[in-house]
């Protein structure tokens, strides 16, 4: 027996120098393992994506990320903490059977905001505009003609005989969808469920669209994580080929740099794990419509291999044909400077086609410090940014959403703390750090 035990003694210490060993080659030169993959893949794709990416379909990332419901005269945003609205109220859509869609004479002002007060009203909302297209997947069977019409919410009118409408905030125009048949078993289980937190709001326009105003204070759950931390070389082999025999790395300063012979590079910052990958051989035409960017950019965002369970469509740059998603955590999204949960693809401009990310991910929660932050009434936090001196116009919007902060008693815990961010100077802002003078 002695025997045998220092024999697995020596078996299992053999086991973890030669894990050691490997798992040190891999981090020197990650492109070892992607050279000694492409002697055995030659036919593989240049692109291959792991199979958690490739069954992630076009309607699970864009899709609606609020809802709204209007009732005796006011407006309440739906939440829950036990149900997930949004995959419930899908079930309905995927029994909707799309007779004909029709365009509905354009809206004044004072009428579109009539209709978005109307009772009985939902109003399924996404963070940026789509178009019939990325409904594929999302109804019974797509709509038919209006591929260019741009909109960014889904209107029932949730009575006996439901009428939808596809709407855009910004030139108040409206779709007519007729069904031939549909369920809306869950919708109407939503507004009366005891499960579901009606939470007052009031839609207020800024930059083009309606944004949602908190009426009341509002407490948003907080959330604990445990990170995990990708190896470079994962990335290396997606982003630039497990067929590209021609892969090199470098170190610069604080950055790792991996390029090859055909105009693709991917750099890494050592210390934050932020990733920016480039394909200067590639460029989307700047007349590239909305449509056929997000087709392009969900393509892309698949190239990564990543788990997009929790991965959203959150914004749109006309300018530089740049799709941003994000994470979002119980319906609201993760906004930090560090790219955390968020993945921006840019598609045209002088630097070719532009991916970024970071290597760091959310992978299983832990119990939170807090279970809850109190934040103010929305108008109160504007406020209070325009007591401090910032101009009006320089708010082009605000949210709630969770900032990314390393926990201090762990840097292997990541902490979201809900809290307001503003659309300032173009970038998403938390609004404390404005009125400490953190931003300038």
């Amino acid at each position: 027996m002695k025997i045998k035990d220092n024999i697995l003694h020596y078996v299992l210490a053999f086991a973890v120098v030669l894990s050691v060993c490997l798992t040190s080659i891999l981090w020197v030169n990650p492109t070892y393992l992607q050279n000694s993959t492409r002697n055995n893949q030659n036919t593989e794709d240049k692109r291959a994506t792991s199979d958690d990416a490739s069954k992630t379909r076009i309607a699970d990332i864009y899709q609606p990320t609020s809802v709204v419901y209007n009732e005796n005269g006011h407006s309440f945003r739906q939440t829950s903490s036990k149900l997930d609205l949004i995959d419930d109220i899908r079930e309905d859509l995927k029994t909707w059977d799309i007779q004909s869609i029709s365009r509905v004479k354009k809206m004044s002002t004072q009428n579109y905001e009539e209709l978005l007060k109307r009772d009985h009203m939902v109003f399924m909302g996404f963070s940026g505009d789509v178009t019939t297209t990325q409904l594929k997947g999302l109804f019974k069977n797509s709509p038919k003609g209006f591929a260019g019409e741009r909109f960014n919410r889904i209107a029932i009118q949730l009575t006996a005989h439901p009428r939808i409408y596809l709407l855009n905030d910004n030139n108040h125009r409206g779709t007519r969808v007729m069904l031939k048949k549909g369920k809306f078993t869950n919708l109407r289980k939503m507004v009366s469920s005891e499960n579901v937190e009606q939470v007052p709001i009031e839609l207020k326009r800024m930059n083009d669209k309606y944004v949602s105003f908190y009426s009341t204070k509002v407490r948003v759950q907080q959330y604990s994580y445990l990170a995990n931390k990708d190896n470079a070389s994962t990335f290396v082999t997606r982003l630039l080929g497990t067929s590209n025999s021609s892969v090199n790395s470098r170190k610069e300063d604080k950055e790792t740099v991996y390029f090859d012979n055909s105009g693709q590079r991917m750099t890494v910052a050592n210390d934050t794990g932020e990733v920016s990958y480039l394909n200067y051989s590639h460029n989307t035409p700047k007349n590239s419509s909305l449509s056929n960017d997000l087709t392009d950019a969900f393509k892309h965002l698949q190239e990564t291999g990543r788990l997009l369970d929790d991965v959203r469509y959150d914004e749109y740059d006309v300018n530089d044909h740049q799709v941003t998603y994000r994470t979002y955590i119980n319906a609201f999204p993760i906004l930090t400077d560090s790219n955390y949960g968020a993945y921006h693809i840019k598609l045209a401009g002088t630097g070719g086609e532009r991916t970024d990310f970071s290597l760091y991910s959310l992978q299983i929660p832990v119990p939170a410090k807090n279970n809850s932050v109190e934040l103010p009434p929305t108008q109160e936090a504007v406020d209070k940014l325009l007591q401090r001196g910032i101009p009006q116009q320089k708010i082009k919007s605000i949210r709630i959403g969770y900032q990314a902060e390393v926990n201090g008693s762990s840097k292997q815990v990541i902490d979201l703390i809900p809290t307001y961010f503003v659309l300032y100077n173009g970038s998403w802002v938390d609004y404390q750090d404005i009125l400490d003078g953190k931003v300038s």
